[in-house]
């Protein structure tokens, strides 16, 4: 099976703190790393330790943060043939503040912001020869909607809208995997998440708009989504959580990777569930995504 995720790579910059700061305030904080994150290359990371063929097509610096970026990827064995680097532009970057396991994140976009839809025809042909392209926000939205008119209909697609924001409804419509969170889902239904009934409300207004499976991830209380036939809730796994930074991706990578790999949508949520339930409980972003292996 071949993914190729579309997408950002930014080098994390983390620290744990025992509240988040108010603003003009200074407070002390500890235990900062450096770590290889960003939506894209999160989710393609996911995917290739769930046994996936993948691509992350992307850009990152000409900086000393951009080699390190590729480098992770490659050795968590995702293929960096469509990663450019872009010459004069620094990497993308997150600063990640930790807080009692929850986390707040200031980014800059870099090279990320470089990933045009030029630069996305020129993968026309690979995309179309893929058994799934994921994609998310993190790039700029009309490369997103250049992907989804190049493969829509063709080539399945899973799209995490995070960071949320406003999307055209002719590219909602037809869209096989949608993938919000609780918070994210509002933007596109004008549904707020309060209980499982609000998700199941909001899964019939994304089915209405055209989309195939949407699911709503609800963080410890579990996941929503329409399987096909009727719409499901699963309870959240029973975890502490370390850091939530990759919990999300994890789900989505693990997610396209089992429904490519041939399982049923019902299995695949349940697979996403336990990967994203194991990430949360170690600290970083790709290091705490498990390994194929790790599940049962």
């Amino acid at each position: 099976m071949k993914i190729i995720v579309i997408g950002s790579a930014n080098m994390d910059m983390v620290m744990e703190t025992s509240r988040i700061p108010n603003r003009g305030e200074t407070i002390h904080g500890e235990k900062f790393f450096l770590s290889s994150g960003g939506k894209g290359a999160n989710q393609a990371v996911a995917c290739a330790k769930m046994g996936a063929d993948t691509w992350l097509l992307g850009k990152v610096g000409d900086d000393l943060f951009g080699k390190s970026l590729v480098e992770s990827l490659t050795g968590y064995g995702v293929k960096s043939d469509f990663i450019a680097v872009e010459k004069g532009t620094t990497s993308g970057v997150a600063v990640i503040t930790v807080c009692e396991g929850d986390n707040a994140i200031i980014l800059d976009g870099g090279a990320n912001k470089k990933v045009t839809p030029a630069y996305i025809r020129q993968f026309e042909a690979e995309l179309l020869a893929a058994d799934a392209v994921l994609l998310q926000l993190e790039i700029p939205l009309e490369s997103v909607y250049e992907t989804v008119r190049l493969v829509k209909g063709k080539v399945p697609i899973f799209l995490n809208p995070a960071p949320a924001m406003p999307i055209d409804e002719d590219i909602l419509q037809g869209l096989d995997y949608f993938v919000p969170n609780e918070h994210e889902v509002a933007l596109y239904t004008g549904c707020e998440i309060h209980d499982v009934a609000d998700a199941l409300t909001a899964l019939d207004l994304l089915r209405a708009k055209g989309i195939r499976y949407p699911l709503i991830t609800l963080g410890d209380k579990g996941v929503a989504y329409y399987n096909g036939t009727h719409n499901v809730h699963k309870e959240g796994r029973k975890v502490t959580a370390v850091d939530t930074t990759a919990a999300g991706d994890t789900f989505a990578g693990t997610l396209a990777a089992m429904i490519c790999s041939g399982k049923g949508i019902d299995e695949a949520v349940d697979l996403a569930q336990q990967a994203a339930s194991i990430a949360v409980t170690r600290p970083g972003a790709q290091p705490s995504i498990p390994a194929i292996s790790e599940l049962s």
